[in-house]
């Protein structure tokens, strides 16, 4: 190599380099440019959905602080704000860091158009989270802002958080060691609003060295307030959780609860199969 080319070649390296360097400062711009783009699209479209749901958002709050004393009670000083607003066709969830909704389309189909959920959590003043909040959902009316009462997911929520709290008192009456960790599995079988209640059915299983069995939860919720009215397990039949077992299960819920089933219809073919309850444990009104 020539001693021209030697200078020459160092020269042509940093040309590169420069031009990378100019490139890619283009680029972050770029990026930066998107980003602002973005973030005001989203305030703006949080203009938007405070201006168009603000009202049934303030709604399911104020109805919360109402209905729910047990809840604003154990609150202190944090302070309720929306978590998440569904429609028939889009969902948006809130950042109240941020103070502003993250959109994104979502065709439900729901044949109620005009009913907005309304999903409620609460923040401390230094916007931590606080833990353990109930998952409590509204459905709003969005022509007249009036509550309508909680979300068939709130009411499965409930029943399955109080259900949970009894699982190790559950699994020693049925005789499994608590030092023996079984194999769990469950099936969702219905959930049905009637008489001002919603009506959830589950299916539970566990499986260990020595039992394999199966139970029913049978809960109770407040179609209005949320709150837990009931809660009952049945008595334990023959079941598992291995892949054997999977297809006898979902002939047991085709079985007890047939389509156009009501609640009361469906609880007594799961009291006429299970032989009756193991647990009926009744929550007061707060």
């Amino acid at each position: 190599m020539n001693d021209e080319l030697k200078t020459v070649i160092p020269v042509i390296i940093i040309l590169i380099l420069i031009v990378q360097l100019v490139h890619l400062n283009l680029e972050i711009d770029g990026l930066k440019k998107d980003v602002e783009r973005l973030k005001k699209q989203q305030e703006q479209c949080s203009l938007i959905i405070w201006s168009e749901y603000g009202r049934d958002i303030g709604a399911a709050i104020g109805y919360l602080q109402k209905t729910r004393p047990d809840i604003m009670k154990e609150l202190g000083n944090a302070s309720l704000t929306v978590e998440s607003i569904s429609t028939w066709s889009f969902e948006a969830s809130y950042d109240p860091r941020e103070g502003v909704f993250w959109v994104w389309r979502d065709i439900h189909g729901w044949a109620e158009r005009d009913i907005v959920y309304v999903q409620i959590t609460a923040y401390y003043p230094n916007s931590t989270r606080v833990r353990d909040f109930p998952w409590i959902r509204y459905r709003v009316n969005h022509t007249t802002g009036e509550v309508i009462g909680v979300s068939s997911e709130t009411a499965q929520m409930t029943v399955m958080r109080a259900y949970y709290r009894l699982y190790r008192n559950l699994t020693a009456l049925l005789g499994i060691p608590s030092n023996n960790t079984p194999r769990a599995c469950g099936n969702y079988v219905a959930i049905l609003p009637e008489n001002g209640s919603w009506f959830d059915f589950e299916i539970e299983c566990a499986s260990s060295e020595n039992i394999s069995l199966c139970w029913f939860i049978i809960g109770e919720v407040d179609e209005k307030t949320g709150m837990l009215k009931r809660l009952e397990v049945t008595k334990p039949f023959k079941g598992g959780c291995e892949e054997e077992d999977e297809l006898r299960t979902l002939d047991i819920i085709e079985k007890v609860a047939p389509f156009n089933a009501t609640a009361q219809e469906i609880k007594q073919s799961i009291l006429n199969m299970t032989g009756g309850l193991m647990f009926n444990l009744t929550f007061p009104s707060p």
